[in-house]
């Protein structure tokens, strides 16, 4: 009897002794925060897909010895709306991931109601303030105002009363176009609007018509493949009329055809940065990359500040709140000021395509 208590004293006290160890691990063990990124890693905007994650890792990076394990999942939407949905599911449903981050107008628009729905924060890296709606939505990139007045002082620089706008169906540069349609409006200059499809493969026509119709300047807003085929027939037309444009430029195939134009952009990051990523894979790419970087540093600065103040992982309405009271952050792209409705704002640059390059020249 007294050999079977004295087992039975030693196994509950292994048991006692696994449990405190248990308790141990657990209590020293990191918490987890997993960010899903909807990401475009394939396709005709993966180089600056691929860079978009590279950067995240640099911002990774900098809280490794915040008290927080932060996991990043990402998946690759090829920049196909369909999929975009495909993939923001698997990473709520399966990964079960924390919060959302997405690249580009087009993934943006998909995730924010279903992240709204999920009560997930998600933050977009896109020009569209649609994307924001909710409380759970923010978007980080530089907004149509401050785009279309740089654009719009161009053209009153040259003295342009009456002006043709080229633009594509595609949501951001519709809404690029109506604001440069309401400011040369409302300064009294002359407008008359062409708007075509993604895949419009002939010009003829419309740049014939627009030939005539005696306009001192061009604005164009599009994206490939419509794109190059506009920028080719233009060129080979020999039209003289000055093209102005927003973004544009940045993804046209034939670097040669654009050559010494200047257009107004986004500005692309703090040169430690871009060094860094340059030394890292070899791109000059940098398109998007400092939204990338300052989202991700957000999001982690966030989640980091919140868990200190209370020593548990916080809500998604917590997180909203924090982000919400954001102003004055020093951002890769410059200082950063969240407004009530969630829409970082952030300036606008000019730039020149110069050795195929596009290079800052005005900030």
């Amino acid at each position: 009897m007294k050999k079977f208590l004295l087992s039975l004293c030693m196994l509950l006290a292994l048991a006692a002794c696994k449990d405190e160890n248990k308790t141990t691990e657990q209590v020293s063990a990191k918490p987890v925060i997993k960010i899903g990124v909807i990401d475009a890693l394939s396709g005709k905007y993966a180089e600056n897909g691929q860079n978009v994650q590279q950067v995240i890792e640099f911002a990774r990076q900098n809280f490794e010895n915040s008290g927080i394990d932060f996991k990043f999942i990402f998946e690759d939407y090829g920049y196909e709306t369909k999929r975009a949905a495909i993939v923001t599911n698997k990473l709520i449903n399966a990964d079960k991931v924390d919060a959302l981050i997405s690249w580009s107008s087009m993934a943006g628009n998909v995730v924010s109601p279903i992240a709204d729905k999920a009560k997930l924060i998600h933050f977009a890296i896109c020009n569209d303030d649609n994307v924001a709606k909710g409380k759970y939505n923010f978007t980080h990139f530089t907004p149509s105002q401050p785009l279309a007045e740089k654009l719009v002082k161009q053209i009153e620089d040259k003295q342009g009363k009456k002006v043709a706008l080229f633009a594509v169906y595609q949501p951001a540069l519709q809404k690029h176009t109506d604001a440069v349609e309401k400011l040369l409006q409302a300064k009294g200059i002359e407008t008359e609007r062409f708007n075509f499809n993604m895949d419009n493969l002939d010009f003829d026509l419309m740049l014939e018509k627009a030939k005539q119709h005696n306009f001192d300047a061009w604005f164009l807003c599009a994206l490939p493949p419509s794109l190059d085929i506009f920028l080719k027939t233009y060129f080979q037309k020999n039209i003289d009329i000055p093209l102005f444009a927003i973004d544009s430029l940045l993804f046209a195939q034939d670097k040669d055809l654009v050559e010494g134009m200047s257009f107004v952009t986004t500005p692309d990051g703090n040169k430690e940065l871009l060094e860094k990523l340059t030394a890292t894979n070899g791109s000059t790419n940098y398109f998007s990359v400092g939204y990338a970087y300052d989202v991700a540093n957000l999001l982690m600065k966030a989640y980091t500040d919140l868990y200190k103040t209370t020593k548990r992982i916080p809500s998604s309405d917590e997180v909203a709140d924090y982000l919400l009271q954001l102003k004055g952050y020093k951002g890769a792209v410059g200082e950063l000021i969240m407004d009530e409705n969630g829409v970082i704002m952030s300036p606008a640059v000019v730039k020149q395509m110069k050795n195929g390059k596009p290079i800052t020249v005005e900030e």
